[in-house]
């Protein structure tokens, strides 16, 4: 009978465990080489917790404003009489501005006064018996009261008839005068903006060019000149040499003589060879004729001096000619230099400050042309109506007084002057208020940042006369999204960085923090205020109004707390977890944590300074906390 054997494995089924071997062994390889013995934190990335600071910002955009700035107005209408400052004047608290003729408001204030003093001694007056003296005083307060109503009378006259032809035509050459300055102010703009053309860099080029051609030719003419000089003198002193050992001469012109001759050096010399030359009688051997050598010396020395000094003056005018095409040069290398450099933030912004001038000495141009059309308002007629009112009354008074001085006084009389006192009182008060209104004088220190009158001007009290701004007291103006604002409170500190100095981050804290919510475009805004508290008004390099930038507030910040990186934390379930490395094995630690800065977060519990977490995609670190002056997260 035969032996029974073995039925035989498949081949595919032996190399099948083979390959499930090797991986196991490979797995076991790995698990105890790797993750056994105190051999993870070389295996793994790691990050021994720590202390650090943590800080929670919110980013947003910022704006610089002028902590101070107003559009001055007169407090009255008038016509402008004087402007004290110019554009980018530094100007101080209560200095003059400008001002409005106040001819009429001098006079009203006087009147006022002379009203109230008439008053005042009407009351004496009839207090007490009338003296000469009074009668005189009330005497002079009915003229006075007169003079008022006339001059009312003749103001009211003026405003009901309405402005002059020549009125209309000034204001609407105003008007095209402040069209082209705007279009002047937006050329230069934006050639600013835009660059010389190249015809412009072409024709200053060309320019100088021919400044140094015509330079050139100056300097060669002065040379000649200079030239003829020296030849011209020699000349003379040849020619005085020989005049001086001629026989006949004058001793004076050869004794210590200086050139060139003076009038009448040169007068004396033609007349010492003229005499003589008239008398056909005298004998050819008189000696008062001059002899043909002395003529010809004379006449040679007369020339000489003659070329000599036009030499001289050629010389100089010639060295006015170099000094002139210096000039020119230099102008138009100026010129080219100009157009050929970029310009700066100030120039752009003095550009851009220019339009807006010239744009609001437009608008205040065209509401003059339009009060003139328009003609006298209602409330101007009716109050040039009370003015005449007013001083119908006051004559009334005055000759009233007049005649209870001369008459004498009841007590009802007394009684009513007293009230016509404190009338005039008040008056006076008036009078002086509207005298200040005519005045514009500066609400605080600051500088002139936009002009819109002129003198002559016709304006109203709605009239923008001036814009005074404070450039060396800065705030920033943030802009904040509804998320953002719940965060943000005064006294807060932060950063803010300029589009345009990029190279200089300035200091901000928070000031103002508004409610008033702004919404475009269904995105809710608000804003905020803060001050720059390291800013130099005296650097090269300043922030001015209107500049934006980005800028970043630290709204909570948390020094020497532990923390690890965000990476290190993972969620299960609901709970946070991170991995720690315990003699050499990985232990699963549930951890609660605080504020993070989106790099690093706060460690409430769960984990203690010293231990090593498990950071994945890393490389092995040791963070600790630096001891320097950090930017918010965000700046950097």
């Amino acid at each position: 009978m035969g032996m029974i054997g073995r039925r035989k494995r498949p081949r595919w089924l032996v190399v099948l465990a083979l390959l499930i071997a090797a991986a196991v062994g490979v797995f076991l390889v790995y698990y105890f080489g790797f993750t056994g013995n105190g051999s993870d934190e070389a295996a793994l990335s790691t990050y021994r917790v720590t202390t650090a600071t943590i800080r929670f910002n919110v980013t947003t955009s910022g704006e610089a404003k002028a902590a101070d700035e107003s559009v001055l107005s007169f407090g009255m209408a008038g016509r402008v009489s004087s402007v004290e400052v110019k554009l980018s004047d530094e100007v101080k608290t209560d200095q003059k501005l400008a001002s409005l003729e106040s001819d009429a408001l001098n006079n009203q204030l006087a009147t006022a006064e002379a009203n109230l003093l008439s008053a005042r001694i009407r009351l004496q007056q009839i207090q007490k018996e009338a003296s000469d003296a009074d009668k005189a005083a009330a005497e002079k307060a009915v003229v006075t009261a007169q003079v008022a109503l006339d001059t009312a009378l003749n103001d009211q006259k003026d405003l009901l008839e309405g402005a002059s032809d020549a009125e209309l035509a000034a204001a609407e050459e105003r008007v095209r005068s402040a069209e082209s300055a705007i279009l002047t102010a937006q050329n230069n703009l934006r050639k600013l903006q835009e660059g010389p053309s190249e015809a412009d860099l072409a024709a200053a080029e060309a320019n100088v060019a021919s400044a140094q051609a015509n330079l050139t030719s100056a300097r060669s003419l002065k040379t000649s000149a200079e030239a003829s000089v020296q030849s011209t003198e020699v000349a003379l002193h040849g020619a005085a040499t020989n005049y001086c050992d001629t026989e006949g001469r004058i001793d004076g012109i050869c004794d210590d003589f200086s050139i060139p001759f003076s009038n009448k050096q040169i007068s004396d010399l033609n007349d010492s060879v003229s005499l003589g030359d008239d008398d056909d009688d005298e004998d050819e051997d008189n000696d008062d004729s001059a002899k043909p050598a002395l003529v010809a010396a004379t006449n040679t020395l007369v020339q000489a001096n003659s070329a000599y000094s036009k030499a001289l003056t050629a010389k100089e005018d010639a060295k006015a000619a170099v000094s002139a095409a210096e000039a020119a040069l230099t102008s138009a290398q100026q010129t080219l230099d100009a157009l050929e450099e970029e310009p700066d933030a100030e120039d752009i912004a003095a550009a851009e400050a220019a339009v807006t001038a010239a744009e609001q000495a437009l608008k205040a141009a065209q509401l003059q042309l339009e009060d003139l059309r328009e003609g006298a308002t209602d409330s101007a007629i009716a109050a040039a109506q009370g003015a005449v009112d007013t001083a119908r009354v006051n004559l009334s008074a005055a000759t009233a007084a007049r005649g209870d001085l001369l008459d004498g006084a009841s007590q009802e009389d007394i009684d009513f002057q007293v009230q016509q006192v404190r009338v005039a009182e008040v008056a006076v008060e008036q009078a002086r208020h509207n005298l200040e209104d005519a005045t514009l004088v500066a609400p605080f220190d600051g500088t002139v940042a936009a002009i819109t009158i002129s003198v002559g001007d016709l304006i109203t009290s709605a009239t923008p006369a001036m814009t005074l701004l404070t450039p060396n007291a800065l705030e920033v103006e943030l802009t904040l999204g509804e998320t953002d604002l719940p965060s943000i409170r005064v006294g807060q500190k932060g950063v803010i960085i300029f589009d345009a100095i990029q190279e200089q981050a300035y200091q901000l804290t928070v000031t103002e923090v508004g409610l008033a919510p702004t919404t475009q475009q269904g995105v809710v805004t608000y804003l905020a205020t803060a001050q720059l508290t390291n800013f130099d008004p005296n650097a090269d390099v300043r922030p001015a109004p209107g500049m934006s930038g980005s800028a970043v507030i630290a709204t909570q910040e948390k020094t020497g707390v532990l923390a690890v990186p965000n990476r290190a934390i993972k969620r299960q379930g609901e709970d946070q977890i991170v991995q720690v490395v315990i003699d050499g094995k990985l232990e699963t630690r549930t951890i609660r944590t605080g504020i993070t800065d989106g790099e690093k977060t706060e460690i409430l519990s769960g984990l203690k300074e010293g231990d090593q977490v498990v950071v994945p995609g890393g490389t092995a670190a040791e963070e600790t906390t630096g001891q320097g002056e950090e930017l918010p997260g965000g700046i950097r």
